[in-house]
């Protein structure tokens, strides 16, 4: 994977919420998420397929379904499967950014930074009543840097791998997850229809 500097990721977050503040209609918006996703996927494209053994997983498409409906479909069927601190395949396990970084490549053909810190940085921070399925929930389990991500599902459930002896399951953002919670962050392209 490319090496990009945080302060390059924090930038492009940046011009996002920078429109967004300044009260621009939807419309600007979302074109300048489509100009920032160019600039997104250019920077964290693979070289070459480094999960060249791993298949991406056919989702049925229908003409409401979005990239982001066949990320939380990878996700999820990971769900059983034990935490791997750093795993980042079905084969070898998962652990938290591994299993995010997996979900949106296989259902989006999007290339997350690989740490959930950097996640962070580079995704379109939201609101938590702006959040909708598909976006990235994030929290300070410990210290005070990023250090867990998982998917939001909506209806305050997300799913995530949550440490070692745990498998990669759905929670709720409640109790421990609520007070450990940082808040959401949304990919740039892959907010859009599966197909056209």
């Amino acid at each position: 994977m490319s090496s990009v500097s945080v302060k390059s990721l924090t930038l492009l977050s940046l011009g996002a919420v920078a429109l967004l503040l300044a009260g621009c209609n939807s419309e600007t918006v979302k074109t300048a998420e489509a100009e920032q996703a160019k600039v997104y996927t250019a920077q964290f494209a693979h070289s070459e397929n480094t999960s060249a053994s791993v298949t991406r997983i056919p989702v049925q498409a229908s003409r409401d379904t979005t990239l982001l409906d066949r990320v939380v479909w990878n996700a999820e069927k990971q769900k059983g499967k034990m935490y791997r601190y750093g795993g980042e395949s079905p084969k070898t396990g998962f652990d938290c950014s591994g299993l995010t970084q997996f979900a949106f490549e296989q259902g989006a053909g999007v290339s997350l930074p690989r740490t959930a810190a950097d996640q962070y940085a580079s995704s379109v921070k939201i609101a938590k009543h702006e959040a909708s399925k598909g976006d990235l929930v994030f929290f300070k389990t410990s210290g005070k840097r990023i250090s867990h991500v998982g998917i939001y599902l909506g209806d305050d459930k997300f799913v995530h791998a949550p440490r070692t002896g745990k498998a990669i399951t759905t929670d709720k953002l409640q109790g421990y997850w609520a007070n450990k919670l940082v808040g959401f962050g949304r990919v740039p392209g892959a907010c859009k229809p599966a197909y056209s």
